[in-house]
């Protein structure tokens, strides 16, 4: 089972596909093919590169369910199941490791590595766990040590980014007489934070909050983590022109279980041609 990334709905269908050898793909974590240098399989989704990824091109491809390895390896790190291909193929004649249940058009006795995938497109609603650089990491809960008698304001110790002065990111009340307010902040800053839409109650110290660097609804501008792409990285900050940043569209975000925040999103419909270009 993955704490990764899972579907809520819209995906076209799943599929198994094989694997290029010395890749490690992680259950739960988002795939592509590598435009650059495609390969027998997908890689994992790597960090974007240029605005909204147009310098690296790499398509979102799917969400790898599961493995076709006999016995299954887990990663303590990244609390998922995991395969890794061999650096080379298997002696002519038998594999040393034993791969099965592989569907589809697939021969069923050749011994290579492969990953079922469900499917993405621009319609797709993905739910991303928001973790701060590791997956068994929450954001970080902050609390004030300044208040706000108009309520549009606090000042807390840091949070796990920079803010900008946007409405890029969220920050949410998790304990206090403004429990489960959210507000866009528009300050750009870590610790002192202002929105526009008052809170029902003055902000006082010991209030505690939580913030993460997208939207509540809408575009916002996210990096996934670099190695498995299962979770959005809180640790990135956002950025309004979307350099080095993926660009989604937030259906959902909900900050308020401890341990258990995340986003639902679709990703922008450009990041599924390849071969887009910037006038």
């Amino acid at each position: 089972m993955s704490v990764g990334i899972s579907i809520v709905h819209g995906s076209p269908q799943s599929i198994w596909v094989p694997m290029t050898p010395a890749t490690t793909l992680y259950v739960g974590g988002i795939i592509a093919i590598d435009t650059d240098d495609p390969g027998e399989g997908p890689i994992v989704l790597p960090d974007a590169a240029g605005v909204a990824n147009v310098t690296n091109h790499d398509v979102p491809y799917g969400v790898v369910t599961g493995t076709n390895r006999k016995n299954p390896l887990y990663s303590a790190t990244y609390l998922t199941e995991y395969i890794t291909a061999p650096a080379a193929a298997d002696a002519h004649g038998g594999a040393s490791i034993e791969y099965v249940g592989v569907e589809g058009p697939w021969a069923k006795g050749d011994p290579i590595p492969m990953v079922k995938v469900a499917l993405i497109n621009a319609n797709s609603v993905l739910r991303a766990p928001i973790r701060n650089a590791a997956i068994g990491t929450a954001p970080t809960v902050v609390t004030a040590t300044a208040g706000d008698t108009d309520g549009v304001g606090v000042t807390t110790g840091a949070i796990d980014f920079t803010a900008t002065a946007d409405n890029m990111s969220t920050i949410y009340c998790r304990s206090g007489a403004n429990a489960g307010a959210y507000r866009l902040l528009d300050s750009a800053h870590a610790t002192v934070h202002t929105w526009d839409v008052a809170m029902r109650n003055d902000t006082v110290i010991g209030d505690t909050f939580v913030a993460a660097p997208m939207r509540t609804h809408g575009l916002s501008t996210v990096m996934f983590d670099a190695t498995t792409a299962m979770f959005i990285d809180c640790a990135d900050d956002p950025v309004l022109a979307g350099t080095a940043r993926w660009d989604i569209n937030v259906i959902r975000l909900d900050l308020g279980t401890p341990g258990g925040e995340y986003c639902e999103f679709m990703f922008a419909p450009s990041h599924f041609s390849p071969h887009v270009t910037t006038a």
